[in-house]
Parts: C-alpha cells; structure tokens; sequence
C-alpha cells in the first residue's frame, strides 16, 4: 500500500544479512544483530516477539561455522542456510527447542548470497568450485562438463553479482556470472 510506508518491524534484531520465512511460518533473520553466525527467528506468525520465553517459539543459535551466513532456502520440510563454508539444515522440531540445526555439508558454501535456486528435487547453488545439490540427507557435488569453463572465465572480483534461476519448462538450473572480460552478468 503507497499510502504506508514501510517500517522497521518492532522487537526484531537489525543489521541482519538476510530474511527468510520458513515452512513451518517463522521469519529466520541470517545473520541476526550483525552476528554473521547467528540466526535468530521471532515467535510463530508474530514478528514482534523474538525474545525466547517458556510462553513462545521464538529463539535464537549461532551456527557452528567458520563462514559467514550468505542465504537461505525453503526445501522439503526443512530450511537450508548457505555460510560461505558449509551448509546447515534447519528441522523444526517444535517446543522447547523448535528448531534442530545440523551441518549436512563441508566445503560447499555460497559463492554468493543470490547463487542457491530451490525447486523441486531440492537446492541448487554455486560454490567456489563447482555446482552443489541437498535434497535431503548430505550435500552433494552436481557433475558438469562446464565446471572448467565457468570457473575458468569468471571475473572472481564480481562474484557477488551471480544470481541463479530456475528454468522450469526444461527441468534447468541457470546461473548467470560476470565472464572474465566482464563486470556484468
């Protein structure tokens, strides 16, 4: 509505990284109160309530990670936070504790914040190296024929510019990158 104008939502922590709202309709900050480890979620379906009382579902963990969160992805009853390291799935498993968290995945982070693309078999995303896949249980390395060649003509001081989508009508996950040449996509 133009006629209201957006507003900082009360109680929730700021200099966040990022914002997800799981499956389970929590709202994740990534990177809570400028913590790079740190995700924080507010009560269910109340996004002014992020203290933790015996009364609430709100909560709050810092990963065990060396990296710094760069994104989440809703996936199959689960939420997949991306650091630049590793990845970590987010299970709800409802009072006292409401969400279990488990590494699933070392040496696989998010080259960037917009490179993982859920769908239906899972998330997709970009590392550093190559092309990485969780549909539950562990990550994995996606095989490809272009790994050489995208690794190998990417501008590495543009990184953050990469951004993945979904081209469902042929079953496709694209990522769009700066070339070697280029400062664009």
């Amino acid at each position: 509505n133009v006629a209201n104008n957006a507003a900082a939502v009360t109680n929730a922590p700021t200099d966040n990284l990022s914002l997800i709202v799981t499956g389970e309709r929590f709202l994740f900050a990534l990177g809570a109160g400028g913590n790079p480890r740190k995700v924080q979620w507010c009560d269910r379906e109340d996004n002014t309530v992020w203290t933790a009382l015996a009364t609430n579902e709100a909560g709050d963990i810092e990963l065990q990670t060396s990296g710094q969160i760069m994104a989440g992805v809703r996936t199959r009853g689960q939420t997949l936070i991306l650091t630049d390291q590793d990845a970590h799935a987010a299970t709800y498993q409802g009072p006292p504790f409401v969400y279990g968290f488990e590494r699933v995945g070392s040496a696989c982070g998010a080259i960037c914040r917009k490179a993982a693309v859920g769908v239906d078999e899972g998330v997709f995303w970009m590392g550093k190296r190559g092309f990485h896949l969780y549909s539950g249980g562990a990550v994995m390395d996606v095989p490809s024929d272009v790994v050489d060649y995208v690794f190998g003509d990417m501008n590495e001081a543009q990184t953050s510019k990469i951004y993945g989508v979904s081209n469902q009508a042929f079953n496709e996950i694209w990522w769009f990158y700066p070339s070697a040449a280029s400062t664009e996509n």
